[in-house]
């Protein structure tokens, strides 16, 4: 059975790997949630949320280097990299849901959290490899970010009743075996062997520091600070109101439909914008989200707010990956999605270390976030006219 109508076999392998690997982060998450955050109070909770920052992005940049040498040197690693991807994060999650009250929690869970991310770089960068034509980037990222929605929507649901009832090790054991599962088919994708040679490497890297992809990142990454900075603001924010377990179920149940209406969106979007206008609508929805939920700030606006970012950020993540896999050849693919990812690792890091940080009113914080929204927004269409006249004048 195909997950999408004309998805080749390999791509339907992948989307099967996506879902295991949505449905284990999702549990994850609702785990390390009542763990670290809503079980503990606010001060102990601001120190546990700071150090599992630390831990997630002070490593990130020297994984992600290593991680694109192996994958653009050896032209078979795609596949073995989703292999050791899926069973070594089965294994963590099974070592950590008898260690949820040990100091091993938190590299545990930085090591899943390391292994989702090189999913997602070895995902972005076998993509194009199992899609028929480059025409329907847009439209076989879109379908990997729905299949991810969907599977994280239906593993959260019985994972809230489970850690509502039985607690989070069953839930852990659970994700254990999901992950396990998207191992093998893993296993049945795509793989050639051979190294490529250093040249080739070089000079498709070189056609990764092209303006256009510097302004989509710089774009992407503002999308991605500001998901971060919302996230923890509004934890903190519906903390102070009393509101932990309902405000909880209407930002994850949001989010989830947000980013499952954000993927839907994006082909839509494609037919009538380009990638590059994709990210500066999206900037724009968020920002316009943020503006009025601020002004008019309540559990119910804090939840609209997050289904418009999920379906912004959605949208605008789907863009970003197809013009890197448009503008790149294969060579550079695995170089550029790491570095990528480890720049919106880091912007999401910032973005979560405000409210941290610095204590926010509600409602004044979803309004800057609001603004700062349209301002990045403003300074990519500028500076995509600023580069037209250029370019015009060297052709």
């Amino acid at each position: 059975m195909r997950l999408i109508p004309s998805a080749t076999p390999e791509m339907t392998r992948l989307l099967r790997h996506q879902a295991t690997g949505a449905a284990g982060d999702a549990l994850v998450a609702l785990a390390l949630a009542g763990s670290l955050f809503f079980s503990v109070p606010e001060t102990t909770a601001r120190g546990k949320v700071g150090l599992y920052l630390a831990l997630t992005v002070a490593p990130f940049a020297v994984v992600a280097p290593l991680l694109a040498r192996v994958l653009d040197r050896f032209r078979g690693s795609l596949r073995w990299a989703l292999v050791l991807a899926s069973v070594g994060r089965a294994t963590l999650a099974w070592l950590l849901a008898s260690r949820l009250d040990s100091l091993l929690l938190f590299p545990l869970a930085f090591g899943i959290l390391m292994l989702s991310r090189a999913s997602l770089v070895v995902r972005g960068a076998m993509l194009p490899l199992v899609v028929e034509d480059d025409g329907s980037l847009v439209d076989a990222n879109s379908a990997l970010s729905r299949v991810a929605a969907v599977a994280g929507m239906v593993a959260g649901i019985p994972g809230l009743v489970i850690i509502r009832f039985l607690g989070a090790t069953p839930e852990l054991l659970a994700c254990a075996a999901i992950y396990y599962l998207g191992a093998v088919p893993a296993l049945r994708l795509p793989a050639t062997s051979g190294r490529r040679p250093r040249k080739e490497r070089l000079g498709a890297r070189a056609l990764a520091r092209s303006p256009s992809l510097r302004q989509a990142i710089v774009a992407t990454a503002g999308m991605r600070f500001l998901v971060g900075y919302l996230v923890f603001h509004l934890a903190f924010a519906l903390r102070r109101e009393d509101l932990s377990s309902i405000g909880l179920g209407v930002l994850i149940g949001s989010a989830a439909f947000g980013g499952l209406a954000g993927a839907l969106v994006a082909p839509r979007m494609r037919r009538a914008l380009s990638e590059e206008g994709m990210l500066f609508a999206a900037l724009v929805m968020g920002g316009f989200a943020g503006l009025i939920a601020g002004r008019w700030f309540s559990i119910f606006s804090a939840g609209a707010l997050v289904f418009a970012f999920g379906i912004a950020s959605g949208a605008a993540k789907v863009a970003f990956d197809s013009i890197i896999q448009r503008e790149l050849p294969e060579g550079a693919r695995g170089w550029a999605f790491a570095r990528s990812e480890s720049t919106l690792q880091l912007a999401w890091v910032a973005g979560a270390a405000a409210p941290l940080l610095i204590p926010i009113p509600a409602g004044p914080g979803v309004f800057a976030a609001g603004v700062v929204a349209q301002v990045l927004a403003l300074l990519f269409i500028a500076g995509r006219h600023r580069r037209a006249p250029r370019s015009a004048r060297t052709s």
